[in-house]
């Protein structure tokens, strides 16, 4: 394989921040002036958050793996702190009778988006180890940190925080049938969950019934902007709906301002980089021999692939709207600085198995599956199943 292709999935991440922060600045300038009296508040931060998300890359792509692991428990820990501070008031402030801010007083940040980045780190120390890689171990700290963020209200994070999870279980080599139970028991409990709060019912309502709902002007917002942009576009920074009519544009609907000036044609390229990026990582992960690198890898992987996923069915209106960012192109420092952090270690294993990786890797897992050597026997086990 050329050098070109073993950094291509770095250029990619390059692409997606540069296409992000190119529509916040000219999308959120009247958005900006109307809500801090500065058109280039939004593209500011974002651009201070580039720079911030730069450096973690660069300080994790050279941190040894070995040290991330050894702290992987606290960091985790430290994360669940902050899940629980973030509830208590005086360490935060509700913004639409939400609290999922930390303020620092310098800065503030989302600990669910700390909890991701944590819980793909821990999870893979986890899992890594056999005596520790079974279905008790999971929902011990997986329940947890759900209902905190569940508490905060939201929703949609806890659901990806445990889709993330439960993925790193199955490929670590865990059974299918309990993960099966796992997910129809969670899955019943979001319905509840759901149903038993009124402005998630809300959600839902607006979803099925758009016509009758109250609440369906952001979705049909969006939906008009994505079918006026047509197959090419009405061209860059051509957009009508940014100005008055589309609510939340640099977070929650930036692809949908992607979709009204370029087209169908610039949303699918998007979409074809995310399937490449999943592809690509989850292929790269199953040729790496140490089990904790593995699971770090495939953690990011499910964590860029479901939330892009939940952001982009938000758009398409085939889910309630969630707030869920879109990763590396939505406003937003927590989310890019953490991803960028995942990234970086996630570059960090490649490099480190690079020679292995790229080396004719068919004669070695042949001879992997047939070691009496224990790591190898449950690497080629993760291996095939990530391949599968």
């Amino acid at each position: 394989m050329t050098n070109s292709k073993k950094t291509s999935f770095i250029s990619l991440i390059f692409v997606l921040i540069s296409i992000g922060f190119t529509f916040i600045s000219i999308s959120s300038l009247t958005e900006a002036n109307n809500t801090a009296g500065d058109r280039f508040y939004f593209l500011r931060k974002q651009g201070f958050w580039i720079l911030i998300s730069l450096f973690a890359f660069y300080f994790f792509s050279k941190i040894k793996l070995e040290l991330v692991k050894k702290f992987s428990a606290m960091f985790y820990f430290l994360s669940l702190v902050c899940l629980i501070l973030v509830l208590i008031p005086g360490f935060s402030n509700p913004i639409l009778g939400a609290r999922r801010w930390l303020n620092l007083g310098i800065f503030s940040f989302q600990p669910s988006e700390l909890l991701k980045l944590s819980s793909v780190i821990y999870f893979a120390n986890l899992f890594s180890q056999e005596s520790k890689k079974n279905l008790t171990n999971l929902l011990i700290y997986l329940i947890g940190p759900f209902f905190l963020i569940v508490l905060e209200p939201n929703l949609s994070t806890a659901i990806l925080v445990f889709a993330i999870s439960i993925s790193m279980f199955y490929l670590s080599g865990g059974k299918i049938m309990p993960i099966f139970t796992i997910c129809a028991s969670f899955t019943i409990l979001a319905f509840i969950l759901v149903i038993t709060s009124p402005y998630r019912l809300n959600r839902l309502q607006t979803l099925i019934n758009p016509e009758q709902s109250e609440s369906s002007y952001h979705s049909n917002q969006i939906i008009l902007s994505l079918s006026s942009g047509g197959f090419f576009g009405k061209g860059f920074a051509n957009s009508d709906q940014k100005y008055r009519f589309l609510p939340k544009i640099s977070t929650d609907s930036i692809l949908a301002i992607i979709g009204e000036e370029m087209g169908f044609l610039g949303t699918i390229t998007i979409i074809s980089i995310y399937a490449y990026l999943i592809v690509y990582l989850l292929k790269i992960s199953s040729l790496i021999k140490d089990q904790f690198s593995s699971l770090i890898m495939a953690g990011t992987t499910c964590w860029i692939g479901f939330q892009a996923l939940i952001n982009i069915a938000a758009i398409a209106n085939i889910i309630p709207l969630t707030g869920v960012p879109l990763p590396f192109i939505s406003y937003g420092g927590s989310s890019l600085v953490t991803l960028m952090i995942a990234i970086g270690l996630t570059y960090n294993a490649e490099k480190k198995y690079r020679l292995l990786i790229y080396s004719d890797y068919d004669q070695k897992d042949s001879a992997h599956r047939h070691s009496s050597h224990p790591s190898l026997r449950t690497h080629s086990t993760a291996s095939t199943r990530l391949k599968n």
